[in-house]
């Protein structure tokens, strides 16, 4: 049980695909990795690409993700809530709470992201988008493997 998720109050709604589910009738792990790509692209894309940003190229450093209970296929969009969590020299971290349809909290999870140059050197965040990520800051992700009482 996931207990005082503190998030900020970012959400971003992802539909589901029939496809996305395996033969367990649940949603497949990878599926909800999809799920929070597509989460964070939206993400960024909100708060992030504004007119006159500076321009920036990032990837995927690492993610890690709690399965907290079983995501089932529903025609209604899975909501996900997100902030970032950490905030580097040239990269970050986007925390996220994935919720079913019912509500209940499916998966915690976090990708850590590194800004990037041309060569696909690491690269610091611009001064801008720093500003925009502090707005967006929250909590770090409560993973049970973080947390001392953890027992599983």
């Amino acid at each position: 049980m996931v207990d005082n998720i503190c998030m900020v109050d970012h959400e971003v709604k992802v539909p589901l695909r029939w496809s996305d589910m395996d033969a367990l009738q649940h949603i497949n792990n990878v599926a909800t990795m999809r799920l929070l790509e597509e989460a964070r692209i939206r993400f960024m894309a909100e708060h992030a690409d504004r007119p006159g940003a500076t321009r920036v190229s990032m990837f995927v450093a690492h993610q890690e993700i709690d399965y907290v209970t079983p995501l089932f296929y529903s025609a209604e969009p899975v909501r996900i809530l997100m902030r970032v969590t950490r905030i580097g020299g040239s990269g970050l971290d986007i925390g996220y709470e994935v919720l079913g349809h019912d509500g209940a909290v499916a998966a915690l999870a976090e990708s850590s992201m590194v800004v990037v140059d041309g060569d696909g050197r690491p690269s610091p965040i611009p001064a801008d988008l720093r500003a925009v990520l502090d707005g967006l800051a929250g909590d770090p992700v409560p993973f049970r493997r973080r947390r001392e009482d953890a027992r599983v």
